[in-house]
């Protein structure tokens, strides 16, 4: 993965902090590009229905995450992780996702995803937008 994220100083990142990030948040979308033909895409929230949230509780050091998939189609999914907010990223699992924020609005990309679209198993771009509640 290649951060478009870079380091600042005091342990801050593009100049929020972790508490900025702290609370629970829902996706709008949860979407699967493919990493060879962008035009192949499916978001499964508007596809399947499916939800996500996530929980970041900036309480603990180092500031502890939680979320729950459930994909539309009748799986369930939950992981936790850690934040690195040096360098702007939230581990899921085995998964880690490059962070935007901005207000009360998040992105979650991760490049080393995997998707069938349909026709086999292929190399994804997943990007989760999430909102605060």
């Amino acid at each position: 993965m290649t951060p478009l994220l870079s380091a600042c100083a005091g342990g801050t990142l593009l100049g929020f902090e972790i508490g900025d990030i702290g609370g629970l948040w829902t996706a709008s979308a949860y979407e699967f590009v493919s990493n060879t033909t962008s035009s192949d895409r499916v978001d499964i929230i508007d596809r399947d229905g499916a939800f996500f949230t996530l929980s970041v509780d900036d309480g603990v050091q180092p500031p502890v995450v939680g979320s729950t998939l459930d994909d539309g189609t009748g799986s369930r999914t939950n992981r936790s992780g850690t934040v690195d907010i040096k360098d702007g990223l939230i581990t899921l699992g085995d998964e880690t996702f490059a962070v935007i924020h901005a207000g009360n609005r998040m992105t979650l990309t991760n490049e080393d995803g995997l998707f069938d679209f349909g026709s086999g198993t292929v190399s994804v771009t997943v990007v989760i937008t999430l909102d605060r509640l």
